[in-house]
């Protein structure tokens, strides 16, 4: 069962924020197509911005909003799963220690912590390097897609497949992050992120139904058989066309929400002239920014 919930969590937390990024991406991406300011409509222009991190509008409370929220949520969580690890991988026997097995999965998470803390240096403006937090962005998943590759030694085929079908989406993860380190402003780039991490989020579910099934029954229990890796790399296409599709979804009703109550410049969709300059993203200032 702690298997099981090993694969969940990190699963869920994937697809958290990889919606939570796509949605505050396209909300600015939308509302750089709004036109001039109105005088009637009192609309102003906003040039998009890609970031990192997001700020939370939907609370209340303007002094809470202005935190880090979303860095201390990443840390939060991967404390916790972090103290998880170290509590179920302690043994007292034949002398203390912990199982190699769940230090890894603490090696996992660590980049992540790091690369938070470092999100929260830059809200405060501490004066670090430009774009360190799209560089801590791709340690974080270099850390991730490491432990994985050399986590595989002595397994069964189907977990081991499993998991090199998982690296494939953190090595895009990579180097969608890479790509961001270059052009932090590029829409696509952090879509290509959001994709990959929900990919990541679905297929870490995925995953802890195929090697650790809830049931006897079985239709549902793998074996380490050919056809079992063609079904499941079957599967993974599934998956990554589905959460285009969930994507493209999700986009669309933003756009419907935003374009309710924004009047939008449909011939700049097509201009492909790019931004001028770059502008570190902090979040204390980001309700200036549009959403």
């Amino acid at each position: 069962m702690g298997s099981w919930i090993g694969h969940i969590a990190p699963g869920v937390f994937f697809i958290f924020f990889a919606f939570w990024w796509h949605i505050n991406n396209c909300a600015r991406y939308i509302r750089s197509l709004v036109y001039n300011r109105d005088e009637n409509t009192r609309q102003e222009k906003y040039e998009f911005q890609g970031s990192t991190t997001y700020p939370c509008h939907c609370i209340p409370i303007k002094f809470i909003r202005r935190l880090p929220i979303e860095s201390i949520v990443k840390i939060l969580v991967t404390s916790i799963h972090f103290s998880i690890e170290l509590h179920d991988g302690y043994r007292s026997q034949p002398k203390p220690h912990i199982i190699t097995l769940y230090v890894n999965h603490m090696a996992m998470l660590f980049g992540f912590f790091l690369s938070s803390w470092v999100e929260i240096l830059v809200h405060y403006k501490v004066p670090l390097p430009k774009r360190i937090n799209q560089v801590m962005g791709v340690l974080a998943f270099t850390m991730e897609g490491f432990m994985f590759l050399f986590h595989l030694h002595g397994r069964g085929i189907v977990e081991v497949h499993a998991h090199q079908l998982l690296i494939v989406s953190i090595v895009c993860s990579t180097i969608s992050a890479i790509g961001e380190c270059f052009d932090p402003n590029n829409f696509w780039f952090i879509v290509l992120r959001s994709f990959f991490a929900l990919t990541q989020g679905t297929w870490f579910i995925q995953a802890a139904y195929v090697l650790f099934p809830q049931t006897t029954n079985p239709s549902f229990i793998w074996d380490d058989t050919h056809d079992s890796v063609s079904l499941l790399t079957m599967s993974y296409v599934y998956h990554l066309a589905g959460n285009v599709l969930v994507l493209i979804v999700v986009y669309l009703l933003v756009y419907l929400f935003i374009s309710r109550t924004s009047k939008l410049n449909h011939n700049r969709i097509q201009d492909d002239e790019p931004l001028n300059g770059y502008k570190l993203i902090v979040n204390g200032n980001d309700e200036e920014n549009g959403l």
